[in-house]
């Protein structure tokens, strides 16, 4: 039996079409509910899952507040299921205690910064050390926070006021990344710094003169879970 050679080469190429688009996965779409996880986050973990440049059949991803909808295929959809049901879970509150310290001549001891004061002076070697101001602040992820330290008076009485500013993010192992944390005097801006701080964990921010006070002034942060 003889083989029309032109027939065959004419349809081999339609053949090879459709084996092709056989091959292209079937998608499907679903939505799932996210409840603590902020949009930005949901896509950087999903990401991997979602196919964008798949020829054929791309995958896409719509994020929201509260929700993400996903078109994939159903192997992807149930690793995405997964994920999000992994890392979607309520964190403990996280409360943030900063303290600025004056460190000058002798002072007498101040109980409310000893455990502070011990590790400072590992570090530095001033005579005395005091609490010139404080404030506590809940810290929540995606907020930006900004309060008076309270208590702050220069040694002649003369009042002076101190405000802490930050931009708050999620951090890794259950903690906060404080970005753009700012000390104002009533000179100005006095330092900026961008830290992570876990539960539990003290730190020194930064070091800075003020006007009117001699010695130097160290900001520091302690971070606290809050639970529930």
């Amino acid at each position: 039996m003889k083989t029309n050679k032109a027939l065959l080469g004419a349809t081999l190429p339609l053949v090879l079409a459709l084996s092709a688009c056989s091959r292209a996965p079937e998608l499907d779409t679903r939505t799932f509910a996210v409840a603590n996880l902020p949009p930005w986050e949901v896509q950087s973990l999903i990401a991997p899952y979602v196919y964008t440049d798949r020829e054929g059949a791309p995958g896409t991803m719509s994020t929201s507040e509260g929700a993400v909808t996903v078109r994939e295929t159903p192997d992807n959809l149930s690793k995405i299921e997964r994920v999000l049901a992994e890392y979607d879970v309520q964190r403990p509150g996280i409360q943030l205690h900063f303290q600025l310290i004056q460190a000058d001549g002798p002072m007498p001891t101040d109980p409310g910064i000893a455990e502070v004061e011990a590790e400072l002076r590992k570090l530095f070697q001033f005579e005395g050390y005091r609490l010139a101001g404080e404030a506590v602040v809940y810290a929540l992820d995606g907020s930006e926070i900004s309060q008076t330290l309270s208590g702050a008076k220069m040694p002649a009485g003369a009042a002076q006021e101190y405000m802490v500013e930050a931009r708050v993010m999620r951090g890794p192992e259950n903690g906060l990344r404080l970005e753009e944390v700012s000390l104002y005097s009533m000179g100005g801006r006095k330092l900026r710094t961008t830290v992570n701080v876990r539960p539990g964990q003290t730190l020194v921010l930064g070091s800075s003169s003020m006007e009117g006070a001699s010695g130097t002034f160290f900001l520091t942060v302690t971070a606290e879970t809050v639970e529930g």
